[in-house]
């Protein structure tokens, strides 16, 4: 069964990712943040160099674009390609309001009739990179869902992560498991689980309620445990030492790329997750004035 590191703006950077590969491993696929294509598909720095061969060597990389343009995919597209990737991602399930509000995302959603006219221009020549596309099982309901899939099923797809919510739900509440059994029955292109798998148990309780699942997508369960994937794949939890060096090595990547402040703010970022729910490490957390202060914090001595 294939892993994906799921992305998140801010924290997921080449940094992370060669540390993570490095530290822990069990990834097959580490997924980019989103690149916001604009008219001119001029990309930022930080996306430019996020994209980049040599901030991912070694690591296999899904880049991932946002756009509800089908010229700015396409020419993104053939960048992908000319940095040497294989394969990109379309997010029509961002459910951030910046997003929706402009018909990204999962704005696309709401718009059945074009979404599918946005798929056929997409798709009415050969493309230079295989597309797969992440997305949520509707806009204002699971009702949705069977529309939606009778679009992706049309399509070529190389793989649908499938986020298990709607985007009103946005990351709360229960997930609908049903939505992926349905995707499973109507032939949708390699469907990936995306949605609240925390633990290794949580894995394995999708594995045999679903056994022709072929990948699933974790993001916040592998921020609270590095280890998570590894464990999935039957090896040992995090040790302190190595929960010591992830987050040391965090650290020093990002003070020498940015600086000390910007930093620790991206460790204490990161650190919400181990510490969820912990209202003690999270006041500690809070106190910290440096990293070993934070580490100790969420990881003790």
């Amino acid at each position: 069964m294939k892993i994906y590191f799921a992305p998140m703006e801010g924290v997921t950077d080449g940094i992370l990712r060669q540390a993570h590969a490095r530290i822990f491993g069990g990834i097959d696929v580490y997924c980019l943040p989103f690149h916001k294509l604009n008219q001119t598909l001029s990309l930022l720095t930080r996306e430019k160099r996020d994209i980049s061969p040599e901030e991912n060597e070694g690591l296999d990389i899904l880049p991932q674009a946002l756009t509800r343009d089908p010229e700015q995919l396409s020419a993104w597209l053939y960048y992908v390609s000319e940095c040497g990737y294989a394969c990109a991602d379309l997010n029509i399930g961002c459910p951030s309001p910046t997003v929706t509000k402009r018909g990204r995302g999962s704005g696309m959603l709401r718009d059945p009739d074009g979404l599918r006219s946005f798929m056929d221009r997409v798709f009415s020549n050969t493309l230079p990179v295989s597309l797969s596309v992440k997305t949520r099982i509707g806009y204002d309901s699971a009702e949705e869902w069977p529309g939606i899939l009778d679009i992706l099923a049309d399509y070529p797809l190389a793989h649908v992560a499938i986020h298990l919510r709607t985007m009103r739900e946005q990351y709360t509440g229960s997930t609908h498991p049903e939505a992926f059994e349905l995707a499973l029955q109507r032939g949708v292109s390699h469907p990936v689980w995306n949605g609240d798998l925390r633990t290794a148990e949580d894995v394995s309780e999708i594995r045999e309620r679903f056994p022709a699942v072929e990948a699933v997508m974790i993001g916040r369960g592998l921020l609270a445990d590095p280890a998570l994937a590894r464990r999935i794949r039957g090896g040992p939890e995090a040790s302190r030492e190595e929960l010591w060096t992830w987050y040391t090595t965090l650290y020093e990547g990002w003070r020498e790329r940015f600086d000390a402040t910007i930093a620790l703010g991206r460790i204490k970022k990161l650190m919400e997750w181990p510490g969820e729910g912990d209202i003690r490490k999270k006041r500690l957390l809070r106190r910290a004035m440096d990293i070993e202060e934070c580490v100790r914090a969420v990881v003790g001595d």
